[in-house]
């Protein structure tokens, strides 16, 4: 497993496993013992997909150390206000069996962020929680956040694929400190053709690859942190096979051309506007 080196110093695996629609302690535990083995270390949870518990159970009956795992999790929206913050956080760690996090998200900009960051910010100095990151953030609101707090997130979590990309989110948190992490990254409908290119086909063979295992090495070589569920050990597998070869320029170029979404290459105007509005206070 390769690992990035955070804006506070610390490590994180680049490669990150899904935990989200897994409610069978059974099924829980046999995968995270298999992603485990394989080489995942960054398991990644979330208040809202109503199974830290069973997570929790699954690593412990897994055999995983807690000190050799990168565990994160996220704070719902609606736990946002008062007392809500740290209580649903405490609630959280007590289900994942862990006294501490070392990554702890904002879920979803909505709902009182600012004070949400704040309690986080609180932990963080306490040393609860390790890092803190944010999820589903637009780069106006990422800025308009760290203009007001203290803490830099670490990751900005996000959809990402092929055919959205997030070029221009990616250059403004690279300047400021922030990793982008995608999930989602092999898309559905929108994104099917292109495991099905010739051109990508052909990199699949030279590397002797899958072409899905090429949109991973895609991103990741962009420096975007990348979470999969992969559900069956050969799956498992591929997804953490990405670190023994490198697209060429070429390679990059073309599997660039597949951003459809102009929003990805450009500042929007909101951005723009929030940008300007804060520099000149």
């Amino acid at each position: 497993m390769e690992y990035i080196t955070l804006n506070n110093g610390l490590k994180m695996p680049l490669l990150g496993f899904g935990t989200m629609n897994i409610f069978d302690e059974e099924e829980c535990t046999r995968v995270l013992k298999e992603a485990y083995e394989e080489g995942y270390r960054l398991f990644d949870c979330a208040q809202i997909y109503g199974n830290e518990e069973v997570v929790g159970n699954a690593l412990k009956k897994a055999g995983i150390p807690r000190e050799e795992i990168f565990l994160t999790t996220k704070v719902w929206f609606t736990n946002f206000e008062g007392e809500e913050v740290r209580k649903s956080l405490l609630e959280s760690m007590k289900k994942l069996k862990t006294d501490y996090l070392d990554l702890t998200f904002i879920h979803w900009p909505y709902g009182n962020t600012y004070h949400a960051y704040r309690e986080l910010e609180k932990m963080y100095e306490e040393g609860l929680i390790k890092n803190i990151g944010i999820s589903n953030y637009q780069e106006s609101q990422y800025l308009d956040l760290i203009h007001f707090n203290k803490v830099v997130p670490i990751v900005n979590q996000i959809k990402i694929t092929l055919r959205c990309q997030r070029k221009h989110m990616n250059e403004v948190m690279k300047e400021r400190g922030t990793i982008l992490q995608g999930y989602q990254v092999f898309g559905k409908e929108e994104t099917l053709e292109i495991y099905k290119d010739e051109r990508v086909k052909e990199m699949a063979l030279k590397y002797h690859k899958t072409t899905r295992q090429i949109a991973m090495k895609y991103l990741v070589q962009k420096g975007i942190s990348v979470i999969t569920r992969p559900m069956q050990r050969q799956w498992i597998k591929d997804n953490l096979n990405l670190f023994d070869f490198e697209l060429n320029e070429e390679e990059m170029s073309y599997l660039s051309s597949f951003d459809l979404l102009e929003y990805n290459t450009k500042p929007s105007q909101d951005y723009q506007r929030t940008k300007s509005m804060l520099e000149n206070m």
